[in-house]
């Protein structure tokens, strides 16, 4: 077997250089083999970043976090798969190579990826499955077979990839510098107008903030985001604009300081200017928290979702600037600046991820057909796959290239979709779950045991502690979504119907849990859903609770043990845990509840109140029972009644809370919304006695 040199690669460093790009290097063999070469080949210095779990790696790392990778840049980035291949990982480690550099990753040889299972695999597998191979390396092994990259394999020796250009391309700027022009002219007519800026990776995006910073000494910034490291190349190219000595640590420079984001919120901002990078890293809540202490924001971030919040910034953020900013400023860096176009690392990661998947306008609805998908020949199929992972990344903020490993590879998924023509209009993931032996019951009822990939079987086990819904199996549905243009169709309760009908007979429940919305639970709800469970903590991203949903086959004495008890604690829960909970969603969730009887004696106080009126300290108790009792009271009532009746009683909020919103501003108009609230809750009940 030849026995390669650092000089035997020149020839590709010369020419990454020379067209500042950037490459994805393999090395294919065994392990130890592989790391030997690495050793041999290269040079790891503090321009490199390890992550490998091998001992013989000195200064290698497996972080635990994707924000202490981001935000870095080294010639040589190497990526050890027999460690796992964790999609999101190894994305963000591609984001770290800079112009010139490689991304080396250590894999099997190419012709054993179909039978080799990577310790990462049983990530991807629920408690009681096996995993016997991996659509996800098989399509990583067409990709790679095809794609020219430069292989240093055990068996089949070097082969060195050439893009075959020859002359070294100048970096423009023109982009870049008109985006700062822009934000500056923005930011000097003093209005509260918040920015955003995105791109890809390598565009650019931090140096902009650093050069903002250097070209507008009169204004004082503040730079924001999880990690130091992030913004490092935003102090640097303050300190080259302005002439000043930069270490690499100081967290000040000039009129630019770092605060990270926790201390930021216990602050009071001045007249600074805030500059968020990584913004997508944030959650969602922080973010319009950190919007709210300053006049002018400027938001910087990665639009393709690897940074751990991934959609939820793009969808959920930039919805409550249109709904609150209508006229925020949006702005887009497509040309990079780390390295020159077309470059081979960016294209290979973007294909092996299916990080630019985009879902294709449908021209027409012609007559969908619903269909079940197979995970084995999804992965053979590289444009149903891209329409598929499109469809999943419009359907949940959160969603990641880690998704797209869990699609092909989770052996408890079953994927059914609607088609059009050759088209993919809808798509719905389910996991099945249950079945767990008796063995285990004790353990995860004292929390020694979680079985993976069982969540919704065990959340309901802790609501009650009834065994038997670990025993019994259910399908929970992970997501559901219609492509966007066919929303309001009742494509989506079809879709749903559809799965109910294929593994009606597999199954004893149907469920589902998520970020619980009026909007979204009214589907559920819809579908015969029943609400069985609302979390106690938010989403760092959304901000949201999360709603487990149940249907049953038949009618189910369990299901009405949990909606009776979730009735008892939600209306307890609602006092002072809930309090703030949007009163569209306790509406959406109160009215779904059963009427229970109203006894005489309190009919007959409620009827005394109508007639001679009411006064909240004395009267507010009967009210509220009357609502407890029978909330679907509050479907025919006022906007204004429904309003006091949840936020005022339901949530026990103070008038104060109350008194902007509703335009409540004199003790005589509040008084007059009570007694209305009284009227129209008695004139109905008047009628049903």
């Amino acid at each position: 077997m030849p026995v390669y040199k650092v000089s035997e690669l020149k020839p590709l460093f010369s020419e990454l250089e020379n067209n500042q790009h950037r490459q994805l290097f393999l090395i294919c063999g065994a392990h130890e083999w592989a790391i030997e070469q690495l050793g041999r080949l290269f040079q790891l210095s503090d321009d490199s970043l390890v992550l490998s779990k091998h001992e013989a790696l000195d200064n290698a790392c497996w972080p635990e976090h994707l924000h202490q990778i981001l935000g870095q840049e080294f010639k040589l980035a190497v990526y050890d798969g027999y460690a796992g291949i964790v999609p999101n990982r190894l994305a963000a480690l591609s984001g770290t190579v800079k112009a010139g550099g490689l991304l080396i990753l250590l894999l099997p040889e190419l012709d054993e990826l179909t039978e080799w299972l990577d310790p990462s695999v049983a990530s991807w597998c629920s408690f009681g499955y096996t995993v016997t191979d991996s659509p996800f390396l098989k399509r990583w092994q067409s990709i790679l077979n095809n794609s020219g990259i430069s292989c240093w394999s055990q068996s089949k020796g070097l082969t060195l990839a050439s893009n075959g250009l020859s002359h070294r391309l100048t970096a423009t700027y023109y982009e870049q510098q008109q985006v700062i022009s822009t934000i500056q002219h923005n930011l000097d007519k003093q209005t509260h107008i918040p920015i955003l800026l995105s791109a890809d990776r390598g565009r650019g995006k931090s140096a902009a903030l650093g050069l903002l910073a250097a070209r507008m000494a009169h204004k004082q910034f503040i730079i924001c985001a999880l990690q130091y490291s992030a913004v490092k190349n935003s102090f640097k190219h303050v300190a080259q604009t302005l002439g000043l000595n930069y270490q690499g640590h100081e967290k000040q420079l000039a009129n630019l300081k770092f605060v990270p984001p926790d201390q930021l919120l216990s602050q009071t901002l001045d007249e600074q200017v805030l500059l968020i990078d990584e913004a997508a890293s944030i959650p969602v809540p922080i973010l319009i928290a950190l919007s709210r202490k300053t006049k002018q924001c400027v938001f910087s971030s990665t639009i393709i979702g690897y940074e751990g919040n991934g959609r939820g910034y793009t969808l959920r953020f930039q919805s409550h600037l249109k709904q609150h900013f209508p006229n925020h400023v949006s702005l887009n860096l497509h040309q990079p600046i780390r390295y020159q176009a077309h470059d081979p690392l960016e294209k290979v990661i973007n294909q092996l991820f299916a990080l630019d998947c985009q879902y294709p306008v449908v021209e027409h609805l012609d007559q969908p057909e619903f269909c079940q998908l197979d995970r084995k020949s999804l992965a053979n199929d590289e444009p149903l796959l891209q329409q598929a992972f499109a469809l999943l990344v419009l359907a949940h903020y959160q969603t990641t290239v880690n998704d797209l490993r869990q699609l092909l590879d989770s052996p408890s998924n079953v994927i059914f979709a609607i088609r059009n023509k050759q088209q993919l209009i809808g798509l719905c993931l389910v996991n099945l779950e249950g079945q767990i032996p008796d063995e285990l019951h004790s353990d995860i009822a004292v929390g020694i045991r979680r079985p993976q990939g069982h969540l919704l079987v065990q959340q309901l086990f802790a609501t009650q502690g009834n065994s038997h819904f670990l025993n019994a199996k259910i399908a929970r549905i992970v997501r559901i979504v219609i492509t966007p243009q066919f929303h309001t169709k009742g494509l989506g309760s079809e879709l749903l119907s559809y799965v109910e009908q294929q593994l009606g007979k597999q199954v004893d429940y149907f469920g589902s849990s998520f970020g619980a919305t009026s909007r979204l639970l009214n589907f559920w709800q819809q579908n015969s859903y029943e609400l069985v469970k609302l979390g106690f903590k938010q989403d760092k991203a959304s901000g949201e609770y999360a709603a487990m949903v149940l249907k049953s086959n038949h009618n189910n004495s369990h299901i009405d043990a949990l909606r009776a008890y979730f009735r008892t604690n939600f209306s307890y829960q609602l006092l002072n845990h809930y309090q703030h909970l949007p009163w569209q969603l306790v509406m959406q969730i109160i009215t779904a509840m059963p009427s229970q009887p109203i006894a005489r004696p309190l009919l007959a106080q409620l009827k005394l109140l109508a007639n001679r009126g009411s006064l909240l300290e004395q009267d507010s108790a009967t009210i509220w029972q009357i609502l407890l009792l029978s909330p679907k009271l509050l479907v025919n009532i006022s906007d204004v009644s429904q309003q006091l009746g949840i936020r005022l009683l339901l949530q026990n909020n103070t008038k104060a809370w109350l008194e902007n919103d509703l335009d409540l501003t004199s003790r005589k108009q509040f008084s007059q919304a009570l007694n209305t609230l009284v009227h129209e809750l008695y004139g109905q009940l008047k009628t049903l006695h």
